[in-house]
């Protein structure tokens, strides 16, 4: 009996790991579409400020309010990822953001994928297996290229290097960092904890640079019905995702993460078309079976 409740536990634990990745895909997927209302009138660095420290006060239940490690070299780690995915991540991408076209944007923020993986296999030996493996990654990566375009000239401008396109890809690059080392973490602290402490200490960061540059009258400025939106994208786009997330990697590993996670874009166009209106393409259908295609894959690999 005691063996065939163990194994009952050790086969949810990837099932529990999947389906947290899968609800985290989808509150971050609606991110894209929220963000861009606040954005129109609030300084990027401001609003990242604010996200991320409403995020990680809405984690302190979840984390039970604990902010101590118990081995001295995981403050190193989170120092580490509070900076590049707390801080730089963030801001690059609200940034860019704000220089970018939406479609451009949404290609480019897939460059997390690919990054996390080349990053896992290169330093930390986490891999796809074999050639259908890495078969499994380019049916990811054409995917997700396809699903977020709708002609050959929307792909052109993608590929041009102007500065909100950079600003993205470094952003990507940053949370890549984030995820290999929060990879680390998670075998001895809860994920819970991890996103709290990144996205509180990266918030008040935020919040203390802002004001730094003076821009306090703009968060004073923000409007009361402005501000509903921002704390439920907050809580749920950012931070329910992060822990949601961070559990997955947990779980399932990072290679398994990312590619799960690949779903972001498509349950983005599927938010942006019913809260929007906005059409789904030929292009967006195809690409949905690719992923699909390609998570099975790499689920087996």
């Amino acid at each position: 009996m005691v063996t065939e409740k163990g194994e009952k536990r050790q086969g949810r634990r990837p099932l529990i790991g999947y389906l947290s990745v899968l609800f985290a895909a989808v509150l971050f997927g609606s991110v894209f579409s929220l963000a861009k209302l606040p954005l129109a009138t609030i300084d990027p660095l401001a609003l990242t400020a604010i996200v991320y420290t409403i995020s990680g006060l809405a984690l302190i239940p979840f984390a039970r309010a604990s902010f101590t490690f118990e081995r001295r070299d995981d403050y190193f780690y989170v120092v580490i990822v509070t900076i590049f995915g707390g801080v730089l991540a963030p801001v690059l991408l609200m940034y860019g953001l704000q220089q970018t076209a939406a479609s451009t944007a949404a290609i480019l923020t897939n460059g997390e994928i690919v990054f996390t993986i080349a990053i896992s296999s290169i330093f930390f030996g986490e891999k796809p297996h074999g050639r259908a493996g890495l078969f499994a990654v380019i049916l990811l990566v054409i995917g997700l290229v396809i699903a977020t375009t709708e002609d050959l000239k929307a792909l052109e401008t993608t590929l041009q290097l102007n500065a909100g396109n950079i600003m993205i890809l470094a952003s990507m690059f940053m949370w890549a960092i984030d995820n290999n080392v929060s990879r680390r973490l998670t075998s001895r602290v809860s994920p819970a904890k991890i996103a709290m402490v990144k996205s509180l200490a990266g918030g008040l960061i935020l919040t203390a640079i802002a004001l730094a540059l003076g821009k306090g009258s703009v968060i004073a400025g923000i409007k009361s019905d402005m501000w509903i939106l921002i704390v439920g994208m907050s809580i749920a786009g950012f931070g329910g995702a992060l822990l949601l997330f961070l559990e997955g990697i947990k779980r399932i590993g990072t290679v398994r993460t990312m590619s799960m996670f690949s779903l972001t874009p498509i349950f983005g166009i599927v938010i942006a078309a019913l809260a929007l209106g906005e059409s789904i393409t030929v292009f967006q259908v195809i690409a949905t079976g690719l992923i699909i295609v390609g998570i099975i894959l790499i689920g087996r690999h």
